[in-house]
């Protein structure tokens, strides 16, 4: 199992030199802790220059083992349950710049909070077909470019559609698509998820998992708090999963401090 961690690189509002400066020292710091790759959570992935950032990873040996999308919800307001089918079109077309982004750098692209939140003028039924809609385009696209989407269960605090890992799995059949698979995330599995249940359910679905978020039951790093992590990622380990557990918390005290503490917690049981 190989292990990263969620970084931006604010190319937003940065230089093209600035990006490529920040993501290099990224690079080699994380490489001195003994992690596989990175997560890079983005907003506007068309504007970096991927043959850079390949270059820069490539040197380090290293991998970008997903694109986070949340931000196109955040900051633009574009999902793909709105009631609008104009603003629907729009995330579609953001969608399209992460995969044209991740096919060239060889990654995954995360749905996840660019599904959005039921509006007053929709309803949930409504805004659940417009997400089935929006997602099977999504997959269409996503098989023109050879890349994996990657669907996150989230919890109910911070999304209204798919929030168990039992409702994504029923999404993904019905749109049965080779280029959709699951992301489990630690935190919305403790928050959502049937304690006396979950660890025998994620062992029948471990087939569906191509990437895993985690972050302690406090959404701070990986051992320190309660989270059963051992068991956890030994499920996965059993079934053969070689692919990249992320770390994704809230950065606190530092993310240098977190990407240290997780490291070496997270080395010590896998």
């Amino acid at each position: 199992m190989k292990l990263s961690i969620v970084s931006g690189l604010n190319e937003s509002k940065s230089t093209q030199d600035e990006v490529l400066k920040h993501f290099s020292e990224l690079c080699e710091f994380l490489n001195s802790l003994n992690y596989d790759g990175i997560e890079l959570s983005l907003l506007e992935p068309e504007k970096i220059n991927t043959e850079k950032i390949n270059d820069i990873k490539d040197s380090y040996n290293f991998e970008i083992s997903a694109i986070g999308t949340g931000s196109t919800y955040i900051r633009f307001g574009y999902s793909l349950g709105h009631h609008s089918e104009h603003i629907r079109e729009k995330a579609i077309q953001r969608i399209q710049n992460y995969l044209d982004f991740a096919q060239k750098i060889q990654s995954k692209v995360i749905i996840g909070l660019i599904r959005g939140r039921f509006n007053f003028e929709s309803n949930s039924k409504k805004e659940k077909n417009n997400i089935k809609s929006s997602l099977k385009e999504c997959c269409r696209l996503a098989e023109n470019n050879g890349v994996l989407l990657l669907l996150e269960p989230i919890n109910r605090f911070e999304i209204d559609s798919y929030n168990t890992i039992s409702e994504s799995i029923n999404l993904i059949d019905e749109i049965g698509s080779k280029n959709l698979k699951l992301l489990i995330d630690s935190f919305h599995t403790y928050l959502e998820e049937d304690p006396g249940y979950i660890w025998d359910y994620l062992e029948e679905i471990t087939h569906y998992v191509a990437h895993l978020h985690l972050a302690d039951c406090t959404r701070r790093a990986p051992g320190t708090g309660h989270f059963d992590f051992r068991t956890f990622l030994n499920i996965f380990k059993k079934s053969g999963y070689d692919g990249f557990a992320s770390i994704e918390t809230i950065m606190k005290p530092s993310f240098e401090d977190v990407a240290k503490e997780s490291s070496e917690y997270l080395r010590s049981i896998l």
